[in-house]
């Protein structure tokens, strides 16, 4: 949202905005005259989103990023935090960015690192997959799956994209319990469904051994870990 507000955007389209995380820091970041225009794939986020962020300059929109329902040189900004690795063709997402953005705009996101820099979804990954050695699920290779920076480069380039720019940021995620943490990453993303088509009753047995690993490794209050992403910047 900083890096948003540095551009000082009359209008701004987020895709995979999901329950309006980023939304919500965008509308404290940015002038109250920013239009905001926030879209997801998933209309049930968007309830969520809704009831949370009551705002007249924000519109809630669904929409797939692949294919957007915008006209050309539409807006100043568009931005994604963790939702490209998600995209079925991630060229044509960045390709529709491009077209929507007005000439000079910026197309803001972000991606997860590889998962040996995150260490907490790695110890969830590995349990998961040693529980199922037969069958295991495979969500964790998707969001950790996207960060080769030459091969992000240059499908931006190939989109159209110009002055494209990724810093690498490494922080602390801390929650305050170990058994937190694994509610967060066991129940708290798609994996839970991968999961539970296994085994109906799996779910417990799991967190219980992610919250054991993850208090062993990272401490159990609180919990404490690095978490790694790269945030890309390209313009039009």
């Amino acid at each position: 949202a900083k890096r948003v507000a540095l551009l000082n955007p009359a209008s701004i389209l987020e895709t995979a905005s999901g329950t309006g995380r980023v939304t919500a820091h965008l509308r404290n970041k940015l002038s109250a005259a920013t239009a905001i225009i926030a879209t997801d794939l998933n209309p049930d986020m968007l309830d969520v989103a809704k009831e949370k962020i009551t705002d007249k300059n924000i519109t809630w929109q669904q929409a797939d990023a692949v294919n957007l329902p915008f006209a050309e040189n539409n807006f100043d900004a568009v931005i994604t935090q963790f939702g490209i690795m998600f995209y079925p063709d991630k060229l044509k997402g960045m390709q529709e960015a491009f077209r929507v953005l007005k000439k000079g705009g910026t197309f803001l996101f972000n991606v997860w690192d590889k998962v040996d820099y995150n260490p907490m979804a790695k110890t969830v990954r590995e349990i998961v997959m040693n529980f199922f050695e037969n069958d295991p699920p495979a969500f964790y290779n998707i969001p950790f799956g996207y960060n080769d920076t030459d091969q992000i480069t240059s499908q931006l380039r190939e989109a159209g994209f110009t002055k494209i720019n990724f810093e690498i940021i490494n922080k602390d995620a801390v929650a305050q319990s170990a058994d937190i943490m694994s509610a967060g990453l066991v129940e708290g993303n798609p994996i839970v469904n991968a999961i539970r088509e296994r085994d109906k009753d799996a779910v417990e047995i799991i967190k219980t051994k992610v919250t054991r690993e993850l208090g062993a490794k990272f401490g159990n209050s609180p919990c404490k870990a690095s978490m790694q992403a790269i945030v890309f910047t390209a313009q039009k």
